[in-house]
């Protein structure tokens, strides 16, 4: 079993190998899964952490060099990002979430009938709409999984770890003792910065 610190080095260094930002955007989701089990990350340190993933899968959408498709799930990380920011109080990245989410929607090349796809931009702006909010958290505590193939939106960050439709029907939101980082996290969030200059 390795250190904390010798799995950032490791995951910088698995990202130093390769300029592909798509691999890059995965190398760090797998990061959070392998070391979430034995470090246990807080709700915060998740968001962060993601938001540097989707970072990195948004350039391979964008950059001409990198043809990535954008499908549901992204669409899905996208909303759940933009909830997670509104319940932190972070209204500016809130706003960039939603514009991420707008243009991927455009971008967006899966085309099947899907509960997030057939309603998204709703979806993505449900914080003002109650109605969308309870769909949501509906769809998040059924049992009944409609879409063969889905993806839910309960199966990405946050996941089970927090119900946001809930708390945000509810008017509850997060404060700043809730938005605390380990320093293991601040050098590895330095670290990922120096590497995307």
């Amino acid at each position: 079993m390795s250190t904390w610190q010798e799995k950032n080095a490791a995951l910088l260094a698995s990202l130093a190998e390769t300029p592909n930002p798509d691999v890059r955007g995965g190398r760090i989701m797998r990061y959070l899964c392998d070391a979430g089990r034995e470090y246990r990350f807080t709700l915060y340190e998740r968001y962060v952490l993601q938001t540097e993933s989707v970072s990195y899968e948004r350039q391979a959408w964008l950059q001409p060099g990198w043809p990535r498709r954008v499908d549901i799930s992204d669409l899905i990380k996208l909303l759940n990002l933009k909830m997670m920011a509104l319940l932190f109080q972070e209204k500016e990245a809130a706003e960039m979430w939603d514009a991420w989410g707008l243009e991927a929607y455009q971008l967006n090349q899966e085309k099947r009938p899907h509960y997030i796809l057939d309603d998204y931009l709703t979806y993505l702006r449900a914080e003002r709409n109650p109605e969308a909010l309870a769909k949501l958290l509906a769809a998040r505590r059924s049992r009944r999984r409609p879409f063969d193939k889905g993806p839910y939106h309960d199966e990405y960050y946050p996941g089970e770890q927090c119900a946001y439709e809930e708390l945000l029907l509810q008017g509850r939101f997060f404060q700043a003792e809730d938005k605390k980082i380990r320093s293991e996290i601040e050098e590895l969030l330095v670290e990922l910065y120096l590497l995307q200059e």
